[in-house]
């Protein structure tokens, strides 16, 4: 399929709105021929061409010519006048989809430093949070204060997930605590976070739990 630029002052020119809306529509049609090379062919193939595309008799055809002609819109010949100052220099687009193609291949800029302000988080374009360095500072507390010292990477992953504010409460809970002195009834640190262990109700005496849990 071809193309050809459609000039954006068309509606507004002057010499066209002297037209009907009829002969406006010949006129764009006309340009449409152009593109596609009818208006190249020679004479007595090309009004015959022309007759098909526009639908017009011979007769209609001749009144419409002069209609166009008489506003300086069309050559004797059916040639669009100033054509080429009609049309830009890549009037099928073609660089246009090259350049897009270039950027298509382009790399993906992973670690791309633009950040995105957000009112509620800010993040980068990563889509990292800012406050990835304070989820660690936090994690290693909660770590550091934990009696039991296995599965850092399971349990780093799951104090992620918690919020900022539940921070507070699972270090009060880990002071508060009278942890037991056989490690193996201490749940794994993973294990307290997932479970929101901190959110428990401790009992007013320190009794060991059967099922394997840690001393309140």
């Amino acid at each position: 399929m071809k193309w050809f630029k459609l000039y954006t002052d068309l509606a507004q020119h002057p010499r066209l709105r002297i037209l009907a809306f009829e002969d406006r529509w010949h006129y764009v049609s006309l340009m449409c021929a152009k593109a596609d090379g009818t208006l190249d062919e020679a004479p007595a193939l090309r009004d015959k061409m022309l007759s098909v595309h526009l639908g017009l008799s011979a007769v209609e055809m001749d009144a419409v010519k002069d209609r166009l002609m008489d506003v300086e819109l069309i050559t004797e010949d059916w040639d669009i006048i100033n054509w080429d100052d009609k049309q830009s220099a890549d009037a099928t687009g073609a660089a246009r989809k090259r350049r897009q193609r270039a950027r298509a291949k382009l790399p993906k800029q992973e670690n791309i430093e633009t950040r995105i302000k957000n009112k509620e988080q800010s993040v980068t374009v990563t889509g990292q949070s800012r406050d990835s360095h304070g989820t660690d500072n936090r994690f290693t507390e909660f770590y550091d204060a934990y009696p039991k010292k296995v599965g850092r990477g399971a349990a780093e992953k799951a104090y992620k997930k918690i919020k900022e504010s539940d921070h507070a409460l699972v270090m009060q809970d880990l002071r508060r605590r009278s942890w037991p002195e056989d490690r193996k009834f201490i749940p794994n640190p993973s294990t307290y976070i997932n479970q929101t262990r901190w959110l428990d109700e401790p009992d007013s005496a320190s009794t060991k739990n059967n099922s394997g849990d840690f001393y309140v």
